[in-house]
């Protein structure tokens, strides 16, 4: 097999990092096809998007076309990757040119983005401590000390509760949406808990962001059972759905293989109905079932049903 054959660039005519690039994907047989990958030894290409090549994403997207990757463009790119199942990061890497139809090209990604989450990542007491928190303390009507502490905590469950939000204390994008706020980092209390609670709350926390995903997704009998990405789901094609995306569950189950799942009874904050007809879950007193959307056009209620009938599971553990 004869070796394929690489264009020869003149030096200045791109940076030395982006043809070690180039000879690395021609000596594995090609380039990297994970966005993972791209993040890694591609981001430097970011240097050779065009405003052509961000308003042709942007155009893929539904968004305005202006050639701008800002924070609008950035968090519509996310949405896609969140909802075909790629890795969001907001980096267009060749997976999601490839989802998008874009074809080969660059990696495309805002400029600064690492900046902004080394500051997400490192400045959790800077978030939590000063103006988003007092903002956020002014829109529930509390003293704006820009300390969250429990009274806070308090003040967003009770505020989600009421407002058909999972009530976790945890200020992400959809609470800080009905708040309000806008675009800004989760918000949350630091030492409610400690060890093995930290790493529980982290898996409701997962489970509960995998249930908003779907929750507003039309029913469909078997939806979910085939594929985890789906254009609609039924009962228990949504339990598994969010079980598998807070780590808890590899294939999906359906109602009569939910009522074998995990340990018999209530979980602390897990609890999984199962009869052979249907399924439903209820996590920290709120239900997350399907017959629920007609209610609140919503698979998540804050009231509750007759478990006649039901076999009770659990997460073991949770």
């Amino acid at each position: 097999m004869s070796k394929p054959q690489v264009e020869t660039l003149p030096v200045k005519a791109a940076p030395k990092a982006v043809l070690l690039a180039v000879l690395a994907a021609v000596a594995l047989g090609g380039f990297a096809t994970s966005d993972a990958v791209a993040k890694g030894h591609h981001v430097r290409a970011h240097a050779s998007q065009s405003k052509d090549d961000v308003r042709a994403l942007q155009q893929a997207l539904g968004v305005p076309a202006d050639g701008v990757f800002g924070p609008q463009t950035q968090r519509a790119v996310k949405r896609y990757q969140r909802r075909h199942g790629l890795t969001v990061d907001g980096v267009v890497g060749p997976q999601t040119r490839q989802a998008l139809g874009l074809g080969a090209g660059p990696v495309l990604k805002r400029k600064h983005a690492h900046g902004h989450s080394r500051a997400a990542r490192g400045g959790k007491a800077h978030h939590n401590r000063g103006g988003g928190v007092r903002s956020l303390q002014h829109k529930l009507g509390l003293p704006a000390d820009g300390r969250f502490g429990p009274q806070t905590e308090a003040a967003v469950k009770s505020f989600q509760a009421s407002h058909g939000l999972a009530p976790d204390g945890v200020v992400g994008p959809q609470t800080r949406r009905a708040l309000g706020l806008g675009p800004g980092p989760p918000l949350k209390r630091h030492g409610s808990g400690g060890g093995g609670g930290h790493a529980r709350r982290g898996t409701v926390w997962r489970l509960v962001a995998a249930a908003n995903r779907i929750a507003h997704m039309p029913y469909r009998y078997g939806g979910g059972h085939g594929t985890y990405h789906d254009s609609g789901y039924d009962c228990s094609g949504s339990v598994s759905f969010a079980l598998h995306y807070a780590g808890l569950l590899r294939t999906p189950l359906d109602s009569s293989g939910l009522m074998s799942y995990g340990a018999p009874g209530r979980g602390r904050h897990i609890t999984i109905y199962a009869n052979a007809g249907h399924a439903y879950m209820v996590v920290d007193g709120r239900r997350f079932d399907t017959s629920a959307i007609s209610e609140t056009g919503s698979r998540w209620t804050s009231t509750h049903r007759s478990s006649a009938g039901y076999v009770v599971r659990h997460p073991p553990g949770l």
